[in-house]
C-alpha cells in the first residue's frame, strides 16, 4: 500500500471512528451523489461522497457512503436568492426567495446529483425513483434546463405527488439536477427506488433524505434521528458506511 493511501485510510478511520456514536453527518459542500447500489441481493440507496466533499465542516479525504438515515444535506443562507420571473411549479412569482442547488458546482453549496453508476446493465434493464412522500414548511421541487427556457420538471410537491413524480435513470448513468425550496426549514423526501433485472422480476427500496434549509435552520434534537451505525467495511478505494438491513 502506498504511504498516501494509507494516509488516506487512517484519515477515514478516524472520521468514522469520531462519527460512531453522534448525530447525523452534515454535508454542506461538494461533490456528492444519491445513490443505487446493488448488494448481497438488494437494491440500497445511499448518499456517496467525493473527495473534497464538506462533512460537518472539513473535506474528505478520499470516498465515503452513509444510509439515508445517517446523513442530511445543509442548504445554507448562500443558496437563496429571488426569481426574477414566475416559477409556477414552486408557486413562485418574481421577488419571491428561493433556496436552491444548481445543476452546475458552485463553490460552498452542495453539488448534488442522482447516480446508478453501481448498476450493471448486465443485471439491470432499467430503474426509476420516485418522490412518494414529502414533509417540509415549503414546496420543493427538481428540475433540469429545458428548450427555450423552460423546465422539464421531474418531482414537485405543489399540487400533491402522483406517479408522475418520477425520474427514469439510466443503468450506470450519473446526472446533476435544480433542487429547489420556498422557504427555511427541515424538509424530508422520501424516495422509492425500483430496480428492473433483466431476467424479469425487480427490486426496490425506500430512503428518506433530509434537508436542513437556511444556515439558522437547527438540527433537531438526536433523539428524534436514528443513530449512526457503528459497524463499517474499509476496501478499495471506497469506505462504506452503509446500514444492512
Amino acid at each position: 500500500m502506498k504511504i498516501s493511501t494509507l494516509f488516506s485510510t487512517l484519515l477515514m478511520i478516524a472520521f468514522l471512528s469520531t462519527h460512531a456514536s453522534a448525530a447525523l453527518v452534515e454535508y454542506s459542500s461538494g461533490h456528492g451523489d444519491i445513490g443505487l447500489a446493488f448488494e448481497d441481493g438488494e437494491l440500497e440507496l445511499h448518499y456517496h461522497f467525493g473527495d473534497g466533499a464538506v462533512l460537518d465542516g472539513a473535506p474528505l479525504a478520499g470516498e465515503i457512503e452513509f444510509a439515508p438515515d445517517e446523513a442530511y444535506v445543509r442548504v445554507g443562507d448562500n443558496a437563496q436568492t429571488n426569481v426574477t420571473g414566475n416559477v409556477p411549479f414552486l408557486g413562485l412569482t418574481s421577488g419571491d426567495p428561493v433556496w436552491t442547488l444548481p445543476s452546475t458546482s458552485i463553490s460552498g453549496r452542495p453539488f448534488l446529483g442522482i447516480a446508478s453508476e453501481e448498476l450493471s446493465a448486465a443485471d439491470f434493464s432499467s430503474a426509476t425513483l420516485s418522490l412518494t412522500a414529502f414533509s417540509g414548511p415549503g414546496q420543493f421541487a427538481l428540475w433540469q434546463a429545458g428548450s427555450f427556457g423552460g423546465a422539464n420538471v421531474f418531482w414537485q410537491t405543489l399540487g400533491g405527488l402522483d406517479s408522475t413524480d418520477l425520474l427514469n435513470m439510466a443503468i450506470g448513468g450519473h446526472d446533476h439536477f435544480n433542487y429547489g425550496f420556498t422557504t427555511e426549514g427541515i424538509y424530508d423526501l422520501e424516495l422509492t427506488a425500483v430496480a428492473n433485472l433483466v431476467g424479469g422480476g425487480s427490486v426496490t427500496d425506500v430512503g428518506t433524505f433530509r434537508f436542513l434549509v437556511g444556515s439558522a435552520t437547527a438540527v433537531p434534537e438526536p433523539s428524534s434521528f436514528a443513530m449512526l451505525a457503528t459497524a463499517m467495511v474499509v476496501g478499495g478505494a471506497i469506505y462504506r458506511r452503509r446500514k444492512r438491513r
